[in-house]
């Protein structure tokens, strides 16, 4: 069967990579044109015009429009930043569905903003119900979204340009101007009321799991559940996903064509308008958009009398949805929703008749062999993204996305019979021990081994993963020269990836890390591993969880050697406990204060006290740890690193009195300083800088920052010794490398 769909998507992608990575209009549009040529003379004189003339015609403006379009997305659709941080009062239409705890909101507002219509994603402490297409006036501070400041982590700039913002905005007050009566607004006010049902039907952890089950809600799930259904390979089920269009329509099915022996085109139509619903009140994931798109054109098919071909399906699912918005192909959500469809597609039928040559039952060989292909394509993903993969997930799924199937029209029936004022109980009891069961089968990631952290992963290893799994399909038909360029580019790609690894075994390399107001710094030399604070954490938002962890395990780092605390305040330690249950981390360095204050623990981790001044060597490497100072506030423990004839100094939160007694008791002098306190007034004397005399200053301070730190005090103290200075709230993520003969200093932003 044709596939002119996948033909087309291919292209889509291709002009998308490309308008993503050309920062010149000129270059992008000379290698379009070049792109172009390239292909009638590959179809013309290589392929014997194996391909129609007429779709390379079609795919060439479809490429070109990818391009562009993103082009002007990443280049063109930007933020005033004249704007960033100014008070505004704004009136606008809700224009997504709100979603929210009950004293807290969040929601897109579309705007004008300038001379332009945009949205702004708006965050206000308010209790008030808000609904899709509400009029609203909001006051408070525009502010344009950070970018990504190291190289692993999470771009909320480009995420929120996916949804078409380009603010954000916490408001101070929020008035709703007017109501609302389209169609969205019903479903968002029915979306409202199954999940209050949700609410009140069962305790709360019951509840929070049956809204990611069921609608895909996924904001009020305890993190240690979520981490449970992650590492047992079921996280998926907590998003509603193609599974639940599919389970939903099989149920449309039966309901109308076995038990109320409805029949004909009018079903088609009905169940059609049923997915529509069901992708719009579960939030229009890319899962559920890839689903219902794939649903729509089958049952479409079915009106027409047409067999539709599920790759091409996929393939057109695929095209319209980035055409609409290209940004889905950097979603995390498209990339595993369509690769693992693409997985079974390719791969469901080998393994299932593998089974029945064992002579496994057909059902179970069927499950078997849909759970394993859908993870053959996912695996590096999964690996790169979460940097671990579940060993259980096989077997977990088996048991696990049945259920979940029979939940979601169960479900599904029970609150809408409710709304009917009908409290079936028997269906509730049915619901509540199927949550029961799946909670149960998630805990199957606390058995030992039932998953593995993954580190040494990278971009490389996952391009070398899919070259293989290409040369293993289609071997047979390839030439031998391209067999053996493939073969090459594997090793090749293997190769760079461990020349990569040993080059930064052998150098010290230094880490200050962006983790906004706070903290917290990652030393790495030759297998030795050392990590100064853990960064912020407060009750939205911990810095560990989502910035150090991953970033530490990303630089292909599987346990800690040392973990500093240097003093007990929550924008240096916080979270630290979790980074002691979820990595090997085999000392613990910190104050006789943060010590008894964290008993409960460390009590079980080996803990080395510096209640006076101490020192160890690795190798090469020599650490000093200076005590805290009794008569400062800010006392820290302060870390001095030293390497040949390069060293860095870092100093915490330490103040004035702290400084006063080091310069008199130690040797300071260092290459780098590692500013104290972040830069705040009451630290980095002249003296103390006398003292140390660096060549460059860093400064970990948060953006924007309420304390207004650094100081300009500091900053001209540094200027007029002349010491170069890098801030991650400008910089970024700052690596500095030490060589035998030289040191380089990288700042993530330029």
């Amino acid at each position: 069967m044709k596939r002119d769909a996948l033909f087309l998507t291919i292209f889509v992608i291709a002009g998308i990579v490309a308008g993503r990575n050309f920062s010149n209009l000129t270059l992008l549009v000379l290698f379009m044109g070049i792109a172009s040529v390239s292909l009638f003379i590959l179809n013309f004189y290589f392929l014997r015009m194996k391909i129609n003339t007429l779709l390379i015609l079609l795919a060439i403006p479809f490429f070109a429009f990818a391009s562009l379009r993103t082009f002007y997305i990443f280049n063109f659709f930007e933020p005033d930043r004249l704007l960033d941080g100014r008070e505004v009062v704004i009136a606008g239409k809700v224009s997504s569905f709100p979603e929210g705890t009950k004293d807290k909101i969040s929601f897109y507002l579309k705007t004008k903003v300038g001379s332009k219509y945009v949205k702004i994603r708006v965050t206000a402490n308010s209790n008030k119900t808000l609904y899709y297409g509400q009029t609203v006036k909001v006051s408070g501070r525009l502010k344009i979204p950070g970018e990504k400041t190291n190289e692993f982590g999470f771009d909320y700039k480009e995420y929120l340009k996916a949804k078409g913002a380009l603010y954000t905005l916490y408001a101070k007050r929020l008035y709703i101007v007017s109501s609302s009566h389209n169609i969205l607004t019903y479903l968002n006010m029915f979306s409202n009321k199954l999940n209050s049902l949700i609410d009140t039907s069962f305790e709360p952890e019951i509840s929070s799991l049956l809204k990611g089950l069921i609608l895909g809600n996924k904001s009020t799930i305890p993190d240690d559940m979520y981490k449970d259904f992650q590492r047992s390979g079921l996280a998926h089920l907590l998003a509603v996903s193609g599974g639940n269009v599919g389970v939903l329509c099989a149920f449309v099915e039966i309901l109308f064509r076995r038990i109320l022996k409805v029949y004909g085109k009018a079903v088609n139509f009905t169940i059609i308008s049923i997915i529509v619903v069901f992708a719009i009140i579960t939030g229009l994931s890319a899962s559920v958009i890839r689903a219902s798109i794939m649903a729509i054109i089958y049952y479409i098919g079915r009106i027409i009398y047409r067999n539709p071909d599920t790759l091409n399906s996929l393939s057109v699912a695929a095209l319209l949805m980035l055409l609409v918005n290209p940004l889905y192909l950097f979603d995390i959500g498209f990339q595993l929703s369509f690769l693992s469809v693409l997985s079974i597609i390719i791969f469901y039928k080998r393994i299932y008749d593998y089974f029945i040559k064992l002579k496994v039952f057909p059902a179970i060989s069927s499950l078997f062999a849909v759970s394993v292909a859908a993870q053959i394509l996912i695996l590096p993903l999964l690996a790169y993204y979460f940097c671990e993969v579940s060993l259980v997930s096989f077997l977990t799924n088996l048991i696990a996305v049945p259920l979940a199937g029979v939940l979601v029209p169960v479900g599904f029936l029970y609150y809408i019979l409710l709304l009917l004022g009908i409290d079936f109980v028997l269906l509730k009891w049915f619901v509540l021990i199927i949550v029961r069961v799946l909670i149960c089968i998630s805990r199957l990631s606390h058995i030992r081994f039932s998953y593995i952290k993954i580190v040494f992963w990278d971009e490389k290893l996952i391009a070398a993963y899919y070259i293989f799994i290409l040369l293993l399909l289609y071997k047979k038909v390839m030439p031998t020269f391209i067999k053996l360029l493939t073969y090459s580019t594997i090793v090749a790609l293997v190769l760079i990836f461990i020349l990569q690894i040993a080059i930064n075994y052998n150098r010290l390399i230094i880490r200050v890390i962006d983790v906004g107001q706070g903290d917290s710094s990652l030393i790495t030399y030759r297998g030795f591993s050392m990590l100064i604070d853990t960064g912020p954490a407060n009750e939205d938002f911990s810095s560990l969880k989502r910035i150090v962890l991953p970033y530490i395990l990303k630089n292909n780092i599987s346990e800690i050697d040392a973990l500093v605390l240097t003093h007990k305040h929550s924008d240096h330690i916080g979270d630290f406990e979790y980074l002691l249950n979820e990595m090997k981390v085999k000392s613990v360095i910190t104050s006789k204060e943060v010590y008894s204050e964290n008993f409960k623990a460390l009590k079980n981790k080996y803990v080395i006290l510096v209640d006076k001044f101490k020192s160890f060597s690795y190798k090469d490497l020599k650490l000093f740890f200076f005590p805290p100072v009794e008569q400062d506030s800010n006392s820290s423990v302060v870390v001095k690193i030293v390497l040949g004839d390069f060293s860095m100094l870092f100093t915490g939160d330490a103040s004035y009195e702290s400084e006063k007694e080091y310069i008199r008791r130690y040797n300071l002098r260092s290459t780098i300083l590692k500013v104290g306190h972040h830069g705040s007034s009451t630290a980095t004397s002249e003296e103390f800088l006398k003292s140390v005399s660096p060549m460059v200053a860093v400064i970990s301070v948060g953006k924007n920052n309420m304390f207004g730190h650094p100081s300009d005090e500091v900053l001209q103290r540094l200027y007029k010794r002349k010491i170069k200075i890098f801030r991650t709230d400008l910089n970024g993520t700052i690596k500095i490398v030490k060589n035998r003969d030289r040191v380089l200093i990288y700042s993530y932003l330029r």
